[in-house]
C-alpha cells in the first residue's frame, strides 16, 4: 500500500511540476516538488524503493523534456539511492535535519545535472549553479519545511 502511496504522490509532484509550478516562480526561481517527495520517499522507505522511483520518476521527466533523455533518471535515481541509503544515519523526523538535508540533495543534485548537460559548457556550470541552484535549493527547502510542519501537526493530531 505504502508503494502505492509513493507512487501517486510521485505523479502528483510531477503534475504539479509540469503545469502548475509556473504559478509559484519568483525571479525565475522554481521549487523541486519531484526531488522534495523523493526525499520524503527516501527517509521513509530505503534505498530499493527510492532508487527504482527515482529512476521512474526521472525517466519521465526525460521523456517529457528529452535533450538529454537519460540524465534526470541517472540524477533522481542516485539522490534516491544516496539519502535511502543514510537513512539510517539521520535524524529524519527533524525539521530542520529535514531542510538541511533538502537544502543539500537540490545543490548537489543541480551540480550534477549541469555538469551533464549539454546545453550548459563545463566553465559555465559554476555559474548556473550559484545563480539558480542556491535560489532553488533554498526555496525547495522554505516549500519543505511547510510540508514538514504540515506533517507533524497530522501526526499529533489524528496519531494513525
Amino acid at each position: 500500500m505504502n508503494a502505492v502511496r509513493h507512487i501517486l504522490l510521485l505523479l502528483l509532484a510531477f503534475v504539479l511540476q509540469t503545469t502548475w509550478i509556473e504559478l509559484m516562480e519568483i525571479s525565475s526561481l522554481k521549487p523541486d516538488l519531484i526531488l522534495l517527495v523523493l526525499i520524503y520517499v527516501a527517509l521513509r522507505e530505503g534505498p530499493l524503493t527510492a532508487t527504482a522511483l527515482g529512476f521512474a520518476v526521472g525517466f519521465l521527466q526525460d521523456v517529457y523534456m528529452p535533450t538529454d533523455l537519460g540524465l534526470n533518471a541517472l540524477v533522481k535515481s542516485a539522490v534516491g539511492f544516496g539519502i535511502g541509503y543514510g537513512r539510517s544515519r539521520i535524524v529524519g523526523d527533524n525539521i530542520q535535519v529535514q531542510v538541511a538535508l533538502i537544502f543539500g540533495t537540490v545543490l548537489v543534485h543541480d551540480l550534477v545535472y549541469y555538469i551533464g548537460s549539454s546545453a550548459i559548457g563545463l566553465m559555465e556550470v559554476p555559474f548556473f549553479w550559484l545563480r539558480y541552484s542556491l535560489g532553488r535549493a533554498i526555496y525547495t527547502g522554505l516549500i519543505g519545511s511547510i510540508f514538514s510542519a504540515a506533517s507533524l501537526v497530522r501526526r499529533r493530531i489524528l496519531p494513525i
